[in-house]
């Protein structure tokens, strides 16, 4: 679905969003709307974010690679203010792809049975999340692709240091950088868990997401059409 705008959001979306399982989706869950308004509304918000937050993650994913490219790893300020900034922001927004895609999922899935996937009150709502996600489609649907894709993402290595990196960013401080001097790795700079600052940074995260996301996408547009 190249250069068409989504549905939803009226936006052009990057390549590497997964456009057309995500508007077979919304084309299905669009048709239970009257049957289920309470899950249709926490649907929604939610489609609507995963789209967006992924938009701005890959925004911020190419603008530091235009910063890394055209400053370094280690320019003065304000490009070192700009690289922080995009840093933050790709990690922020990346992760809440997830859990907006993840509350979305589950918002499906309560049309399919309301007691395993409660949405109808605000402590329902505050206690969803990818990890909640994946439980309760571990218990409901313990056979479905979606599941499986599900628990392969809570698993990986990928998605537990990109929730810790968040977590520093958002919660506790933006760290510094150690420079090598001398030797085979001169001039390479080293962040937070030992990731190293180029254009790789954020690009090779971009596309763990991308796939991750895709993979999820596909299973959960199989899941709809059979079930919805």
């Amino acid at each position: 679905m190249p250069n068409r705008p989504l549905s939803t959001i009226g936006l052009v979306m990057p390549k590497d969003f997964a456009a057309e399982p995500y508007e077979a989706i919304h084309s299905r869950v669009v048709a239970k709307k009257e049957a289920y308004p309470h899950s249709w509304a926490q649907y929604a918000g939610a489609w609507n974010a995963f789209a967006y937050r992924f938009l701005s993650c890959a925004d911020h994913d190419r603008a530091f690679i235009g910063s890394i490219r055209r400053f370094g790893n280690s320019p003065p300020q304000p490009e070192r203010y700009k690289q922080e900034r995009e840093l933050f922001g790709f990690f922020v927004t990346g992760l809440a792809a997830i859990e907006s895609l993840c509350y979305g999922l589950f918002a499906i899935a309560s049309m399919l049975d309301a007691q395993n996937f409660p949405i109808t009150k605000p402590d329902h709502m505050r206690s969803i999340n990818p990890e909640k996600t994946t439980k309760q489609f571990a218990v409901a649907f313990p056979e479905e692709d979606i599941t499986a894709a599900l628990q392969q993402m809570c698993t990986a290595q990928d998605f537990r240091d990109w929730k810790e990196i968040r977590n520093i960013l958002a919660h506790r401080s933006t760290p510094g950088r150690v420079f090598h001097l001398g030797g085979p790795h001169h001039g390479e700079a080293l962040w937070v868990k030992g990731i190293q600052i180029d254009i790789n940074t954020t690009a090779s995260r971009r596309e763990w997401l991308a796939i991750t996301t895709c993979a999820l996408l596909n299973a959960a547009d199989d899941f709809t059409d059979r079930n919805l």
